[in-house]
């Protein structure tokens, strides 16, 4: 990657599918996430699973910068725990930028409450980053709204992954049920191809390297 700019953020998006016992998973994943908050240029982890399927997890990880990423997964700890994760479940990996982010406040865990917006961008990229500030508006007017962050992959350019978060489930069951939502959808689905995930909010974590 020589034209990038080591000092960029950075967002990793790995996609899990569990083989075996999810709980085994969360366990052994856990491990792993404790060890990257404590890596230089980390700045947070979000884990959520997939309503249907259950056993897909979906983790999003921030870096503040492109250098600290490359940095720590060329250690032997994260290489020793991608060897161990690796038999339990097929990855899917993407690398990403954020074009657009509005922060509230938090989700709580345990709700299903955080939704997942994979898209593939038939035509211009500009009238679908329009089109999807128009979803996050009507989002933003919805209570318990917590946040949106829209996603470019930087390895498939067409390729967005959008994340909009409310505190509990109770108030993202309204806001996907409002109105806004359907005809904002149906504006997007004419420049893309959309997906619409719900999920189990997992873990927030933070970053705590000094």
């Amino acid at each position: 990657m020589p034209d990038r700019d080591l000092s960029g953020p950075l967002t990793i998006v790995n996609r899990f599918t569990v083989k075996g016992d999810p709980e085994d998973f969360e366990q052994e994943f856990r491990a792993h996430s404790q060890y990257l908050r404590r890596r230089k240029g980390f700045a947070y982890l979000v884990t959520v699973r997939l309503v249907e399927p259950p056993r897909t997890y979906v983790h999003v990880g921030h870096w503040r910068s492109l250098k600290g990423f490359i940095e720590t997964a060329h250690t032997e700890t994260f290489l020793d725990h991608v060897r161990t994760l690796e038999p339990m479940v097929d990855t899917e990996a993407d690398q990403a930028v954020s074009v657009d982010r509005m922060l509230v406040g938090e989700a709580l865990t345990g709700h299903e409450n955080v939704v997942l917006l994979p898209c593939t961008v038939l035509g211009g990229c500009q009238e679908f980053e329009k089109n999807v500030q128009e979803l996050s508006r009507y989002f933003a007017g919805t209570g318990g709204f917590g946040g949106f962050d829209l996603l470019r992959s930087t390895l498939r350019p067409q390729r967005y992954l959008g994340l909009a978060w409310w505190r509990d489930t109770s108030s993202c069951d309204r806001a996907l049920t409002g109105r806004g939502h359907r005809e904002a959808l149906e504006a997007l689905r004419r420049v893309a191809r959309v997906g619409v995930e719900r999920t189990r909010h997992i873990a927030y974590e933070r970053g705590i390297a000094g």
